[in-house]
């Protein structure tokens, strides 16, 4: 594994992290996130497509991380 992809990977994945958390606190899903239910809810916004292209991001770059090629 280089070193380079190593940390490419744990820029992405703090990223990720950090955009779960602006998920959590949009006004339209706090109340969500907070109680509890038994049925999933979807909801988008600009934070959860964010969110979407962040998980493409981190997936490409833990693949880029496990293979010696690039």
């Amino acid at each position: 594994m280089k070193i380079s992809n190593i940390l490419a990977a744990e820029d992405e994945a703090a990223k990720f992290l950090r955009l779960i958390q602006d998920v959590k606190k949009s006004d339209a899903n706090q109340k969500k996130f907070n109680a509890i239910s038994t049925s999933e809810t979807t909801y988008t916004s600009k934070e959860t497509a964010a969110l979407k292209r962040s998980s493409m991001d981190l997936t490409r770059s833990l693949s880029k991380m496990r293979n010696n090629i690039y």
